[in-house]
């Protein structure tokens, strides 16, 4: 209990390791005081005992589902899990009412102590891996603008904007809002942090636009805009680092130059917004009204909204107590408690989808394999040259450092770490003496192949939720998303569609993420590879396109609808609502629902084009003339990547 409450709270900073440990604790608390009332009230009973065992399983699965943070829900399911076998593998019934005690005692002197080291040892707070989440996208910036005005052709050096735009500010936002329970400043600061991601994620997507279009023969003026850009980045940049207020830009200036159609792309003059706003976002300055937030978008709450009402909830906590029922009966009926574990397999292992769960049921049994070995060659042919406790430490130590390696290496292979570390501490912790028993991790690799056989079987056959199937729902969720963007009327205030529009953004980052996960846990489905090579193809013409919306809204600032001429304007909305039509018509082919016939985008723009042409005599405003001419130049790199988003869902 030691090692698995400090491998499983420990995080990359201080802060959200101390909210963890807190939580934790409290998880644990409420879990042995259950276990100890079960112990009291339903031992004697055995029908009531055994009946016990898939309802604890199922309420500790619920938990993690529906509470928020889910450690609070990860720590009781666990606890409960290996509680519910105490009196199926001791031999001294007497012991289970000290039981819970000694785990909730151990649970809180791993989760101290962790804590403790991590106080001494580790410098990173919540507000540091904020503030470089923040740099590393200036910096990003930077380089790329520098590269431009120096005038350096595309492909010499890989470019980190593009993941950096797809990826969003959804999880510094996240751990924002968590880190705002422990760390006082970042509670303090809550808005002007959170405006600071979101400028900078402006920043970061208009980039990664500009860098995409390039400057095929940018004049001086453009060039000297960009250089200004970048110095406002590394302004900004330095401002952070030493927590101090940079001073308002000055303002891009006006001239002849302003109007050329190169000076007047939407993704420049959406960046140097950006930086007029950067200064706003520092504590002591008033937000602007765009930067704060929507009313009751920032609530949460303890429990998942739908906690109570949406039936995938119940469906995975019974499965789940279903194969942990089935393991149990097996492992008691076959009198062979050792391999208790498959229980808590199954526990441990249900995931939202048959690829998620699957995939760690492979690194929970490689891990345990190869901690297991690594048991093996210690108990053999190390500890018996050992005699002290400063000796045993080197082997263990030694073994340790590489389980946390693993553990904070790569999404895909982390968990193999945790299960490194159980696995080798069962061999080398049996006893304070001398230990030749060997079989404790061969028991450990059969509970855990039972638990996964079973548990494999019970989610294929009942209420089976595949990656692929989800990864379709989140990727038509994506695109009705991005319908919704295109849809957004054009105001003459365009403040609240933009406000609109970046909640938008923000749903499209969380679908998009979930995408590229479910992309990774689908590999371990049976089934055919052409369906997930294709949702891939349309998730990255997807982003792509997402890129060039996100253009589309944050140019109308600059091309206000009362400056053109109204043929144009209704050109304009409704090469608009024939976008968000043909999205909306992919989400449904996505998810297999009824198809309609896909909207004629390339005609919609070709009207456009030609109400540009005959309309555009008549505006006398040559700066306003550029934005209608860089208005249908994003139409026009709109269109072939809609129709290469619907060659791939089709």
């Amino acid at each position: 209990m030691v090692i698995i409450g400090m491998f499983m709270v420990t995080r990359e900073d201080i802060s959200t390791t101390l909210l963890g440990t807190i939580l934790a604790i409290l998880g644990v608390t409420v879990a042995c005081g259950l276990l100890l009332l079960y112990f009291v009230c339903a031992l004697d009973l055995t029908w009531l005992r055994v009946l016990c065992v898939p309802a604890f399983i199922a309420a500790g699965l619920l938990m993690m589902r529906v509470v928020n943070p889910p450690i609070f829900g990860l720590g009781i399911a666990v606890v409960l899990g290996f509680g519910i076998t105490i009196p199926d593998t001791i031999s001294d019934i007497e012991t289970l009412n000290r039981s819970p005690f000694y785990y909730g005692w151990a649970w809180a002197l791993g989760l101290l102590i962790n804590l403790a080291v991590q106080l001494m040892m580790n410098p990173e707070t919540s507000q540091s891996v904020l503030r470089r989440g923040i740099t590393t996208r200036l910096d990003a910036v930077e380089s790329m603008l520098r590269r431009l005005a120096a005038g350096e052709p595309d492909g010499l050096r890989p470019s980190s904007l593009a993941p950096l735009a797809l990826a969003g500010v959804v999880e510094p936002l996240h751990l924002l809002k968590l880190a705002g329970a422990v760390e006082p400043w970042l509670k303090k600061h809550h808005a002007e942090v959170r405006a600071q991601f979101i400028v900078v994620d402006r920043l970061v997507t208009a980039a990664a636009v500009l860098e995409a279009q390039g400057f095929p023969s940018a004049t001086e003026a453009v060039r000297q805009r960009l250089r200004n850009l970048a110095d406002d980045c590394a302004c900004w940049r330095a401002a952070i680092v030493n927590h101090e207020r940079p001073e308002i830009p000055r303002a891009p200036a006006a001239g002849t130059a302003a109007t050329r159609d190169e000076d007047a792309l939407p993704s420049l003059a959406e960046m140097e917004r950006a930086a007029e706003l950067m200064p706003f976002t520092f504590p002591g300055r008033e937000l602007p009204e765009e930067l704060k937030p929507a009313p009751g978008r920032e609530r949460g709450g303890f429990l998942a909204p739908d906690a109570f009402t949406n039936p995938e909830h119940f469906h995975f906590a019974i499965k789940g107590a279903l194969a942990g029922f089935i393991c149990y009966l097996i492992f008691t009926l076959s009198a062979y408690p050792a391999i208790y574990t498959s229980v808590i397999t199954c526990v441990v292992c249900s995931l939202s989808t048959v690829g998620a769960s699957l995939q760690k049921g492979i690194l929970r049994f490689a891990g345990s394999a190869v901690g297991g070995a690594l048991g093996y060659i210690s108990l053999m042919y190390v500890f018996p040259h050992l005699d002290s406790l400063g000796g045993y430490w080197l082997p263990f130590g030694t073994a340790m450092a590489v389980a946390a390696y693993v553990n904070f290496g790569s999404p895909r292979i982390s968990y193999c770490g945790y299960q490194i570390c159980l696995a080798y501490t069962k061999c080398a912790m049996q006893s304070y003496g001398t230990y030749t028993e060997l079989r404790v991790a061969r028991d450990r690799l059969v509970g855990i192949a039972l638990g996964l056989l079973v548990f494999g079987f019970i989610n294929r056959r009942l209420w089976p939720v595949t990656a692929q199937a989800t990864m379709r729902a989140k990727l038509a969720s994506a695109l009705r998303t991005l319908g919704q963007l295109a849809g957004l009327p054009d105001d003459k205030t365009p403040a609240p569609q933009l406000t609109e529009a970046y909640a938008l953004r923000l749903k499209a980052y969380q679908d998009f993420g979930a995408v590229s996960e479910l992309l990774e846990s689908s590999k371990f489905e049976p089934g055919e590879s052409s369906g997930r090579e294709r949702l891939e193809a349309a998730r990255h013409a997807a982003q792509a396109l997402f890129l060039r919306q996100l253009a589309i809204i944050q140019h109308r600032p600059d091309l206000r609808p009362s400056s053109v001429p109204e043929p144009i304007c209704a050109a304009s909305a409704r090469f608009r609502a024939t976008l968000a039509d043909l999205l909306l018509n992919l989400s449904n082919r996505v998810q297999g629902k009824q198809e309609h016939p896909i909207p004629d985008l390339p005609s919609a723009l070709t009207e456009v084009g030609q109400s540009v042409a005959a309309h555009i005599g008549s505006v006398t405003d040559a700066a306003t003339v550029a934005q209608i001419r860089a208005r249908l130049a994003l139409y026009r790199e709109t269109v072939p990547i809609a129709m290469k988003l619907v060659t791939a869902v089709a």
